[in-house]
């Protein structure tokens, strides 16, 4: 070989960089599909680059990408499809409160299905040193107890924004002068009475958290485990990092610790190609579109009857075309506009240069989505963080809030118009 050959494969040798494949274990519990579809990109982006990737969750893939392995969860009904609108129907002045318990007994049924399982008894006499563990923080913390006994570092990854009881354990700073509550409906900018009840709730949620949830976490991981392992508020503070869903730009400026870091957006991959025929919806839609959907654990069928009849008059008064995720083959008294579909590739849609406006719920993934494609929103927040996400979209100038109390003929074909309305799209 000549020499000028041989010098030019030893450079080339020195500046290849050392290939690390870790072996990472995912642990979520929650059996909630929103939640698991902020997740998944993440576990995959992770086997795309050559780590070996091991999922425990409610959702196992029909075809697995090389180097994921999932270790299916079973026992739960899962949160798709699942909850009616008549959850909806009375909301008193404390509801924030009640949502704090349904999300408590989730957690705890969550935990207790996944302390139980095959599967995280697979995990555990698998004897495999995994070097990295994820879980998902959400409301209850007792697989951190799986992670102590595999003595593995683990970072934290939420697909909500940061909660109250977040903040302590990665030792960041909450103000909630300008930081909005779980569950408030305000953005940023508040009055000094809504800063005083912004400041009470996040106070109490936290009291609430460590009371409720942490002993009932620590009741669960010690009946399963034994005696011997630390208190999970020990464990909480071993959180190396925390991956959340939020992003600067849509939930504003917050002081964050280097162990936080906003991943909101991550989920916007893949983009598919629409079928034939709702490509030809969308593409033949001279005014534009109104797509509808209400997320994945709301059916909207069971929207009421009056606030139905209601939402379909003021979209038949309309020219756009509208398209609405509808979990029936048939929608009553449905004008000629308006077509259904089962299920619809939401991100592909709202990406379409013919959408005009989103009706939402709010939830993060779709206000991210929104905001990636630039479509205003009309928001009627029904649950958790959507009413935050509902004021922060508002706030900017993206969109109208419609509360579900005030759902009318009137309401609906108000907010329409002005979400349709240039400056609004502009923004």
């Amino acid at each position: 070989m000549k020499p000028l050959a041989v010098i030019l494969a030893l450079l080339s040798l020195l500046a290849c960089e050392p290939a690390w494949s870790y072996k990472i274990l995912g642990l979520f519990p929650h059996p909630g599909a929103s939640h698991f579809h902020f997740f998944e990109p993440v576990l995959k982006g992770l086997a795309a680059v050559g780590h070996e990737v091991t999922v425990v969750s409610h959702f196992p893939k029909d075809d697995p990408p090389p180097n994921y392995v999932d270790i299916p969860l079973e026992g739960m009904k899962l949160l798709s499809d699942s909850v009616s609108f008549e959850l909806f129907e009375y909301r008193p002045a404390f509801s924030h409160f009640m949502e704090f318990f349904m999300l408590y007994d989730w957690g705890k049924q969550a935990c207790d299905n996944a302390l139980n399982s095959a599967a995280i008894k697979q995990v555990l006499e698998s004897k495999v040193q995994y070097d990295l563990i994820l879980v998902e923080q959400f409301n209850n913390d007792c697989m951190l107890g799986v992670a102590h006994l595999l003595n593995a570092p683990f970072i934290g990854l939420s697909s909500c924004p940061l909660m109250p009881w977040h903040y302590d354990r990665i030792g960041n700073p909450i103000n909630p002068s300008y930081i909005p509550a779980l569950f408030m409906g305000y953005s940023e900018k508040m009055s000094f009475s809504q800063r005083t009840a912004n400041f009470i709730t996040a106070q109490t949620f936290k009291a609430m958290y460590s009371w409720f949830n942490d002993n009932a976490a620590n009741a669960m991981i010690k009946q399963r485990f034994g005696e011997g392992l630390p208190d999970i508020k020990d464990l909480q503070k071993r959180t190396s990092m925390m991956f959340v869903n939020q992003h600067y730009s849509l939930s504003g400026p917050k002081p964050l610790t280097p162990a936080v870091v906003e991943i909101g957006g991550a989920h916007i991959q893949e983009f598919r190609e629409l079928d034939p025929e709702l490509k030809q919806l969308l593409d033949t839609a001279d005014h534009g579109v109104i797509y509808i959907s209400w997320g994945s654990m709301i059916r909207a069928e069971t929207l009421p009857e009056d606030k139905r009849n209601a939402l379909l008059s003021a979209l038949g008064s309309l020219k756009q075309r509208v398209i609405w995720k509808w979990e029936n083959e048939t929608l009553p008294n449905q004008p000629s506009n308006v077509y259904i579909r089962k299920w619809l590739p939401q991100k592909e849609i709202l990406c379409h240069p013919k959408v005009r406006v989103f009706m939402s719920h709010g939830g993060l993934l779709g206000s991210s989505e929104t905001a990636y494609c630039g479509v205003p929103v009309v928001a009627t927040p029904m649950y958790g963080d959507q009413y935050n996400n509902a004021a922060a979209l508002e706030h900017r100038g993206m969109g109208v809030v419609l509360p579900y109390e005030q759902i009318t003929r009137d309401t609906v074909y108000e907010s329409l118009k002005k979400a349709l309305e240039p400056a609004t799209m502009e923004k």
